[in-house]
């Protein structure tokens, strides 16, 4: 039922009748396009929402298009989102921000949500569950994966090239002289999982012929997990001079652990992060870690759903962005004196 109070207020604020209101909102004819514009910036000012709302924009750009993110609460995110917002507003698009907390059915849910707002496309940070729901869509809506993708040549992505991060990481590590480099990340469920593994596995092979296992522990990423992954790697019994961590996240609950344990960094072991997310600076000791460009991933990968909504350029592009090592107080030089 048509709330009529919402119509007038409508109607006030683009300066027609509510019959003019009516029939812009009825996709009727016989509006003048200057009246119906000034009714439909009256809807996108006011919020105004009815179902006859979709038929009035079907086919028409709404400047508005929607993000869809794991976790708000994870501080390698806020970054990412600025930069996809400032490009946005740069360009007069509004963002709708969603949540998923990684569940897929959280993200299928958002983004059906986000298609019936009309959205003109979406920025999506790929789950595993991603390819269930999209191969049931229609692939005409602009979407970019953005920090994660999944392997299709139906979209596109930015992402950083973890093959780099974790080779300036080794070899940082080995430059100082470290040679039993254990690796505690998150289980190889997304893209930069799976990449950052990889790239660690093929650096051991090629150091030492072959990876050894036991200096591989993973979980998720978060400073809980770091602590759990840690107590299993000591548990082990198994030596090793230094840690690279999957995350800053995981790296701060590694360096708790051993802080616990007695084991000082980095003059007993020398420990890196990935992502150097704010407080890893602030952190003490402050962490050396892999500096990923999160607010150019976001910036880039708002430029290019934009490009590909107005049709500037509508073709699938795969871009990995370089990262570069921050390097701190929490690796040191094998044999030095603090060692």
């Amino acid at each position: 039922m048509v709330n009529r109070k919402n119509i007038k207020d409508v109607a006030r604020a683009a300066g027609v009748s509510i019959s003019t209101v009516s029939r812009v909102l009825n996709d009727s004819k016989g509006v003048r396009e200057e009246l119906k514009q000034k009714v439909l910036d009256a809807v996108q000012i006011l919020g105004y929402h009815s179902n006859t709302i979709a038929r009035a924009l079907k086919g028409m750009p709404t400047k508005t298009f929607g993000l869809l993110i794991p976790s708000i609460e994870n501080p390698f995110f806020p970054s990412m989102v600025r930069g996809v917002q400032d490009e946005a507003h740069r360009n007069g698009y509004s963002v709708f921000l969603c949540n998923t907390d990684g569940s897929g059915i959280i993200e299928e849910a958002q983004f059906r949500l986000l298609l019936d707002k009309k959205v003109d496309g979406i920025i999506l940070v790929a789950s595993k569950y991603t390819t269930k729901y999209l191969k049931k869509e229609n692939n005409e809506l602009p979407i970019v994966m953005m920090d994660r993708y999944v392997r299709s040549p139906n979209y596109s992505y930015v992402t950083v090239d973890h093959s780099v991060g974790v080779r300036l990481a080794m070899d940082h590590l080995r430059t100082l002289g470290h040679k039993r480099i254990a690796f505690l990340g998150s289980k190889l469920i997304s893209s930069g999982a799976r990449e950052r593994f990889q790239a660690y596995k093929r650096y051991m092979i090629d150091l030492r012929s072959k990876l050894d296992e036991s200096l591989v522990v993973l979980g998720d990423y978060t400073y809980e997990s770091g602590i759990k992954m840690t107590e299993e790697l000591l548990r082990r019994d198994v030596k090793f001079d230094s840690i690279l961590c999957g995350n800053d996240l995981i790296a701060f609950g590694v360096i708790e652990v051993l802080k616990q344990k007695g084991i000082a960094v980095p003059d007993s072991i020398s420990v890196v992060g990935y992502d150097d997310i704010a407080f890893s600076s602030y952190y003490t000791p402050k962490l050396t870690t892999v500096h990923q460009p999160t607010y150019d991933v976001g910036q880039l990968s708002a430029k290019m759903l934009i490009d590909m909504i107005s049709g500037v350029d509508r073709r699938v592009k795969h871009i990995k962005i370089e990262p570069s090592l921050a390097i701190r107080e929490t690796t040191l030089r094998v044999g030095s004196d603090s060692h």
